[in-house]
């Protein structure tokens, strides 16, 4: 969003993490965020590139998940 000049009103993330034999084997990501001048539909989209760009998440072997809740 940043790069489009959109700033969220609110943004809240929370990332559940399953170890496994002392390693990191699934994250759920939790985001919800209230964002004045878009849609639903597009935070989403903002959201699901973020994941997707996210370097620790290109380090990790996991698998991850990610749920988006857009406030109006």
């Amino acid at each position: 969003m940043t790069e489009d000049d959109i700033k969220a009103d609110s943004l809240d993330t929370k990332a559940h993490v399953t170890f496994e034999d002392g390693e990191i084997t699934k994250i759920e990501l939790d985001v919800t965020g209230k964002v004045s001048g878009i849609d639903e539909k597009k935070f989403k989209e903002y959201a699901e590139k973020a994941k997707e760009v996210c370097p620790v998440s290109k380090l990790l072997n996991a698998d991850i998940s990610l749920k988006v809740t857009f406030k109006s």
